[in-house]
């Protein structure tokens, strides 16, 4: 992993409205570079929040930074970065009586890191733009726009799993209904999306069909003979080469191994 990518995050001339504090470029790169723990590295880098004139205002800032990293460096780093969000929401209440109200954030500021899952769902493939754009690219920016797409569905995936970030299991369901039941699917991009909440989320998924949960992604409930339709589903493409093939079998081998478990 480059120093060249920190120090592309860090904010130029010094106005942290365009990038990261220095600070916290630095506490993140000593964290994936293992010369810190997660603790160390949640103090480190959320102290220039903790200590800004408008903790609020500021807040944005060390998200894009983490989300950055999330999809942008390789996949090796997702593990260490969740459990530094893990550190992060751990971190103790802060003391915000010195702090205007109007600039004063909730108490708990780092409990379920508010906000965090607006900015990710504002900035990322769930904004909307992606489809268009994957409609009109061509390889090898295609290829790139995909695979961002798949990192942000495993992302997303493992921090609903985690219990981190205010990321919803909803979400989850709202990518597998759209990609197996929905029209107009892009199979390469969908499918590939769905098959990573399999892998990590299938067992949460068996649980929902066998309570019946409710979510908005599926307005009558969640339910076993929805979870046969996936099954179904994703046998069917399963027999389709490459990517999407590959796929649905990723999917469909989480699924089986959950039937299994409850045999």
């Amino acid at each position: 992993m480059s120093d060249a990518w920190f120090s592309s995050k860090l904010a130029p001339d010094g106005d942290t409205t365009d990038g990261c504090h220095p600070d916290e470029a630095t506490a993140l790169a000593a964290y994936l570079h293992k010369t810190s723990t997660a603790s160390e590295a949640a103090q480190a880098i959320t102290r220039p929040i903790a200590t800004a004139e408008d903790p609020k205002f500021d807040l944005p800032r060390i998200y894009s930074l983490l989300q950055d990293a999330f999809v942008e460096l390789p996949a090796e780093n997702i593990e260490l970065l969740v459990a530094l969000l893990q550190a992060i929401e751990d971190l103790p209440a802060l003391d915000f009586s010195a702090v205007t109200e109007k600039e004063r954030p909730d108490d708990t500021l780092w409990k379920g890191l508010p906000g965090f899952g607006h900015q990710w769902y504002d900035v990322g493939y769930r904004s909307g733009s992606w489809k268009t754009d994957a409609k009109v690219s061509i390889a090898p920016a295609r290829d790139a726009l995909r695979a961002g797409h798949v990192r942000r569905a495993e992302v997303e995936a493992r921090l609903a799993m985690a219990g981190l970030a205010s990321i919803p299991i909803s979400w989850g369901y709202e990518v597998v209904v759209d990609s197996l039941e929905g029209n107009d699917v892009l199979l390469d991009f969908e499918v590939l999306a769905a098959a990573e909440w399999f892998v990590i989320c299938a067992r949460r998924f068996r649980d929902g069909a066998d309570m019946g949960e409710k979510t908005y992604a599926i307005k009558e409930g969640m339910s076993l003979e929805r979870w046969e339709v996936w099954e179904t589903r994703l046998g069917d493409l399963q027999r389709q080469a490459g990517v999407v093939g590959r796929a649905a079998t990723r999917a469909l081998d989480a699924m089986r191994a959950v039937d299994g478990e409850r045999m």
